[in-house]
């Protein structure tokens, strides 16, 4: 199998980050705390696009160099690789398509945390539009979590959502929904076996 994986809120608890430290930035900046936990990544608030880049200068980098992948995340990306499926990593992270030194700052941390952590890949792209660049890659199964990406994906590929709280109101009949990386290994070998 072709399977592309996304890396925030798959290969690593984005929102956990999110919500811990943007609530501790709320509170040392006299900030309005969120105004919805449910919302996707930084839509919890109410922001300007000061205070969102000055968090991110805060905050973000930490999180793009040092936070951990999910449990199991390595061992089961491991385990396909093994049985000889194909393993694309496709993000659209913040900055990670610009082309300029920014964007080339983000790609060389994203390529460093994943040598960092031993995350296996075939490959690794960085799209602005990432369902919509997706497709020439003929994926059989998306890995995503975002709910403004996988109504595109559903559009041309089987999508495991990794089950988060601000994904909850996707449905699809070519969507399952995933709660761990044992789970999505599980729900791999079914589809194999179909």
């Amino acid at each position: 199998m072709r399977i592309g994986i996304d890396i925030d809120g798959v290969l690593t608890n984005e929102d956990e980050y999110l919500l811990d430290t943007t609530t501790k930035y709320c509170y040392e900046n006299n900030l309005e705390n969120y105004i919805d936990a449910t919302k996707y990544e930084t839509r919890k608030f109410n922001w300007t696009n000061n205070t969102l880049n000055n968090y991110r200068k805060e905050y973000f980098f930490n999180y793009v160099k040092n936070y951990p992948p999910r449990l199991y995340a390595k061992e089961i990306i491991n385990k396909l690789k093994n049985e000889n499926n194909k393993i694309y990593i496709i993000t659209s992270r913040h900055l990670s398509f610009e082309d300029n030194t920014e964007g080339n700052n983000m790609r060389k941390n994203i390529k460093d945390w994943l040598d960092k952590n031993n995350i296996y890949y075939d490959e690794l792209y960085f799209f602005k539009e990432k369902a919509k660049e997706s497709k020439k890659l003929n994926l059989d199964l998306m890995i995503e979590d975002s709910p403004e990406t996988i109504p595109e994906y559903l559009k041309f590929v089987k999508v495991f959502c990794y089950d988060c709280r601000y994904n909850q109101n996707i449905k699809d009949k070519n969507l399952t929904r995933v709660y761990s990386w044992y789970d999505i290994y599980i729900k791999i070998q079914e589809l194999i076996k179909k």
